[in-house]
């Protein structure tokens, strides 16, 4: 876009149809930013004549413009994200203006406690600045567990009051909560159940259920 981002090196050259060119100025620029450089120089002939001052013009921008990336939403439950999001790119360049930024990128996974999305933006002069978010991105379910208080009284049947405990466990955000135990006492049930569930630290939550036959009812007996 005709702008010029690091250090130029300018020349001046002259002709002089009698005695010849002796020597001429130059110059190096490197800053400040400046959308109309103008420097000037001059050259001189060999019988001592300088020349009126030339110009050199061009625009001038080595500083990388202001970026920033922002979420589309807050994190959903201590500090982690469970489902998609979105971050979007935005910048401004107060020399040579913005030339774009990257369209907003969606994370969606790996379940990961470092993941990051980046991004950057460039101004017309062709500096690029780069940005990123960090977040910490779990949607996959605790693993959970069941676990009876004692083993059955004969063939699989119970024939009194148990408890069933539940645990979990998270590879990502850990720190699992999970239901109280809970008691079966009755009714005389071949198919009952005892169910609850687990949260990990980043609210995503697994069930998780206990099958039990329960007999606690004497068999009628006749002579």
């Amino acid at each position: 876009n005709d702008w010029y981002n690091h250090a130029v090196a300018v020349t001046f050259q002259g002709t002089d149809g009698t005695s010849g060119v002796a020597s001429c100025t130059g110059t190096t620029y490197a800053g400040p930013d400046d959308p109309s450089v103008a420097l000037s120089g001059t050259c001189v002939d060999r019988a001592g004549n300088p020349s009126n001052a030339a110009l050199a013009t061009f625009k001038y921008d080595e500083t990388a413009p202001q970026a920033s990336a922002t979420v589309s939403r807050g994190a959903d439950v201590n500090g982690w994200y469970n489902h998609p999001l979105a971050v979007s790119f935005a910048g401004d360049d107060a020399t040579s203006g913005l030339e774009s930024c990257d369209a907003p990128k969606t994370y969606a996974g790996p379940d990961s406690a470092t993941a990051s999305v980046a991004g950057s933006c460039t101004d017309r002069a062709g500096n690029t600045t780069p940005r990123s978010v960090a977040l910490r991105y779990d949607a996959t379910a605790p693993q959970t567990t069941t676990s009876p208080s004692r083993q059955a009284n004969g063939n699989g049947w119970y024939n009194a009051a148990l408890s069933v405990s539940f645990a979990g466990t998270d590879a990502t955000s850990g720190n699992t909560s999970c239901s109280a135990p809970k008691s079966y006492a009755g009714p005389d049930n071949a198919s009952a159940t005892l169910a609850g569930s687990c949260m990990d630290n980043a609210g995503n939550t697994a069930s998780a259920s206990f099958p039990l036959k329960y007999d606690a009812t004497p068999p009628q007996a006749s002579a």
